[in-house]
């Protein structure tokens, strides 16, 4: 009996014997069958009551953001759907004016579209109401828009971005599993953390920043610092170089790592890593030697199955 259906019609009960008058008593099987009946009914109401959004005629705005244009329509279709009644308070608007909002709820505002930014790289600002713009303002910096689940068209938009974040992530979870790159780590503060944890997901912000230049440049300059100090840093993060590779085909002494795609071609079979120019067009090396062992260990196997059996 601690549910809320049972809540409420105790509290339905309560009300209704306090609104019956004084002189008025409910007694006999019938009455008390009634008022059950009576308080089954209330109850239901309320519960069909406290699912609906709004009333019959209106439901306010949900909070939510729409990834694809709408196609455009009439606008006194609209309203006339909206039963013209303001999609934002559901007071009633002048039916001339073909309006979606009241003035209460439009103030002027203008915001960029998210799903026009998504559809057609369009960072246009166009009018909005209140709650939109609010809702707008609210998730600015949220890591919301998957680049991957929207098109082609827009990834390639950001396709330098989003190689600088694969190689930030890279360079950041090396880092991270060192006890001495405290300082290098650091510089990744001026990041937001999702861009270099995840490569997918960006926030409305980001893509915004991207539009004026302002991403890419920062994100160069921080994996540059950050292979510098790889490379020629002091002696305590020269630790970090043991998590790097040597080419085995040219065998140079310079460490590189699988962040370096600019240089660096990964094997997709063992996930070793090699010069691009070296790679260019040879088997990898690491897969032929566990292939060679794979060889040796069937061959000793069957060798020794033959000689038990003999």
């Amino acid at each position: 009996h601690s549910s809320a259906e049972y809540l409420a019609q105790r509290l339905v009960s309560q009300f209704k014997r306090k609104w019956l008058p004084a002189h008025k008593l409910w007694r006999g099987r019938q009455s008390l069958r009634s008022s059950l009946q009576e308080v089954r009914k209330t109850a239901t109401e309320i519960q069909m009551r406290t699912r609906m959004r709004g009333s019959l005629t209106w439901a306010p705005p949900c909070f939510q953001i729409i990834f694809t244009l709408h196609p455009a329509h009439r606008r006194s279709e609209m309203v006339a759907l909206q039963n013209f009644l303001c999609a934002g308070c559901g007071t009633e608007v002048e039916p001339s004016e073909y309006e979606y909002f009241c003035d209460c709820c439009h103030s002027g505002s203008e915001a960029v579209i998210p799903a026009r930014i998504l559809s057609c790289w369009d960072f246009s600002r166009y009018s909005v109401s209140d709650f939109s713009k609010h809702l707008l303002d609210s998730v600015r910096h949220e890591p919301l828009f998957d680049l991957t689940c929207v098109g082609t068209t827009l990834c390639s938009r950001v396709k330098e971005l989003s190689k600088f974040r694969e190689q930030l992530m890279g360079i950041k979870k090396l880092l991270k599993a060192c006890r001495f790159s405290g300082r290098v780590l650091a510089e990744f503060d001026q990041f937001p953390a999702h861009l270099t944890e995840s490569a997918l997901f960006f926030s409305l912000n980001d893509l915004l920043m991207a539009k004026k230049g302002q991403l890419v440049a920062p994100a160069r300059a921080l994996m540059l610092s950050a292979v510098m100090s790889l490379t020629c840093g002091p002696a305590s993060l020269q630790l970090c170089l043991s998590r790097g590779f040597i080419c085995e085909f040219c065998r140079q002494k310079d460490v590189i790592f699988p962040f370096q795609r600019n240089i660096c071609k990964r094997c997709k079979e063992c996930r070793a890593c090699f010069h691009k120019h070296c790679f260019m067009g040879r088997n990898c090396p690491k897969c032929a030697r566990i292939q060679s062992r794979k060889e040796s260990y069937i061959s000793v196997t069957t060798d020794g199955s033959s000689t038990s059996t003999l």
